[in-house]
């Protein structure tokens, strides 16, 4: 019956309608909020995590030092100040390489939030208008099977709408202008339009799990806590003492180092 099936491309367009918005929401995720979230806990806690890293790396060299220095006396043999570096720097090699990544992730969190040029309210929705129409237009996912232009004018609409450049969006938007075409469900019988229905609730329904995974992972699970101003207090205030806990045990190692260089080397 037509009433059917006119009733069926209704329901296939507002599911389309909802799979547009719902891929909105986690280009706007994964392209604004996250790293927004991700560069406000690199300035609030971050920082302070890679300041603990350095110096656990500092009190674990000075402990070990000593330890293979301790060893040396026991042993009645004599050793250099600069003895162990080559040999610490080898087995602290992978916790220094964590904290050079650590610290290329704050860099990179610290320049989103210097090089952002703030937008005004009606940029912002221009923005997400602009973005939602080349999502309907241009997004993998509505339109699988895209040619090499179409897939590229995507990736840099992508990266304009991460960087909230509404000029270049709004290019994108005029030069792909008659590009991913709507899918004519007119023309499809009733058990067509029943079996494409099908298709896009099922679509629908993994898209909405993504955005659901999404939300619950970090760095966007980070967000409620970040907004909470007690807990940022109290966990800057654990980390900093958490930091001078190793500052201590750095020093307190290099003094007995130096107490057993004078004690026993370079004499044997």
């Amino acid at each position: 019956m037509e009433e059917v099936r006119t009733s069926i491309a209704t329901q296939i367009a507002e599911a389309r309608e909802r799979i547009e918005g719902l891929l909105l929401e986690i280009d706007d995720i994964v392209l604004q909020v996250n790293p927004h979230i991700e560069a406000e806990y690199a300035t609030k806690i971050g920082y302070l995590e890679n300041d603990l890293l350095k110096w656990q790396i500092a009190a674990r060299r000075a402990r070990r030092r000593f330890t293979l220095a301790q060893a040396r006396a026991n042993a009645g043999q004599g050793f250099a100040e600069d003895e162990f570096e080559e040999q610490l720097d080898a087995e602290l090699a992978d916790w220094e390489a964590y904290l050079a990544k650590s610290m290329q992730a704050f860099l990179q969190a610290a320049e989103h939030l210097v090089g952002r040029k703030p937008l005004s309210p009606s940029e912002t929705r221009e923005l997400k208008r602009v973005h939602r129409e080349l999502i309907k237009r241009l997004h993998p996912d509505l339109h699988p099977g895209q040619s090499d232009d179409e897939e590229r004018f995507f990736k840099i609409a992508q990266a304009a709408y991460e960087r909230g450049d509404l000029s270049m969006l709004c290019t994108i938007a005029v030069a792909t202008e008659g590009m991913g075409g709507e899918p004519d469900d007119s023309v499809l019988s009733e058990d067509e339009a029943a079996a494409e229905l099908e298709i896009v609730l099922a679509h629908e329904r993994v898209i909405e799990q993504r955005l659901s995974a999404l939300k619950q992972s970090n760095p966007y699970a980070l967000m409620e806590k970040l907004e909470d101003g007690v807990w940022v207090v109290q966990r800057t205030t654990e980390l900093k003492a958490q930091i001078e806990e190793q500052k201590a045990v750095a020093r307190a190692y290099d003094e007995r180092f130096r107490a057993l260089m004078e004690r026993d080397g370079d004499g044997y």
